[in-house]
């Protein structure tokens, strides 16, 4: 969505309403740890002098860790890298030829090195000189984790994310210290059983998840780019074991004592989550009644 901003100029003759600024800009803005976060001004000189405009930006940062510092890329009159640490200030001018736009850019690259919920609150300032225009927003950046997909041998997606569960912990105890018990890097790890040869991380620190999973045996490698939870949340509930069976179908017992038999289903209780088969292959119609997990469905 475009918003746009409307301001009033009082002239002797009468009050109009000029289009003069616009952003896209949210107030918050939820991003994972080591992204980038673009922000844009467009700026509408809308009289017939060239004219002056001051940008300011106040900035404040809460975080678990002070030493970690956001970095920023400012691009108003020149374009400059800042780091942000704590909270400050930052200034610039922008000379802007009559009825002519110009547009300011600030790219904030969200640390790696953060915690959940870290913050950043930016207030823009957007001043004429001359007084007769003046804009202000606030913003605030959170921090949040991201889901990572690491490439696994087909059969060992279960063995891996123990393994690297149990790495995680034993690195989050040497890296902790002085009584002070520091977070795991990995916050979740899933490995649904839809998907095979892929598990998915929940983490901050998406490259220390390469290292810690450098040598577990059955990893193969971290998929590059993040997973939007919405891709993955349906697996996250459980399907009930009669789901996709149908009436007719052909399966395979695969436990009891008719382990191996092909079946033809003839009903299913979804309450009880059972189904009742027929041996195909039995001189007599023999009625078995199992649970959906004991059989497998034949293509």
């Amino acid at each position: 969505m475009f918003i746009s901003r409307y301001l009033k100029v009082e002239s002797m003759e009468n009050s109009k309403e000029y289009e003069w600024i616009s952003s896209d800009v949210p107030d918050r803005i939820e991003v994972g740890a080591g992204e980038t976060i673009n922000l844009r001004f467009s700026i509408k000189n809308i009289q017939n002098v060239k004219r002056k405009f001051r940008v300011s930006i106040g900035y404040s940062v809460e975080e678990n860790d002070s030493t970690v510092d956001w970095k920023a890329v400012l691009n108003i009159s020149k374009k400059n890298e800042v780091s942000l640490l704590g909270q400050g200030s930052l200034e610039d001018d922008i000379d802007i030829d009559p009825l002519k736009s110009k547009n300011i850019d600030m790219a904030i690259n969200a640390p790696k090195g953060a915690y959940p919920n870290d913050k950043m609150t930016l207030n823009f300032s957007i001043e004429s000189e001359d007084g007769v225009h003046r804009f202000t927003k606030s913003v605030t950046i959170v921090l949040k984790p991201v889901i990572v997909a690491l490439k696994t041998t087909v059969g060992s997606e279960v063995q891996v994310a123990i393994d690297l569960n149990n790495r995680a912990e034993k690195d989050r105890e040497d890296r902790s210290g002085d009584g002070k018990k520091l977070p795991s890097e990995v916050y979740a790890i899933m490995a649904p059983y839809e998907i095979k040869g892929y598990i998915f991380v929940e983490t901050m620190h998406p490259d220390r998840i390469s290292y810690l999973a450098r040598d577990i045996r059955g990893y193969k490698g971290m998929v590059s780019g993040k997973i939007d939870l919405e891709e993955i949340a349906h697996y996250l509930t459980p399907k009930p074991a009669v789901s996709g069976l149908e009436l007719g179908s052909l399966v395979e017992l695969v436990e009891g004592p008719f382990k191996g038999e092909k079946a033809k289903i003839i009903s299913i209780d979804s309450v009880k989550e059972e189904v009742t088969v027929q041996l195909v292959e039995s001189m007599v119609p023999i009625p078995v009644t199992v649970k959906a997990e004991s059989i497998r469905q034949l293509k």
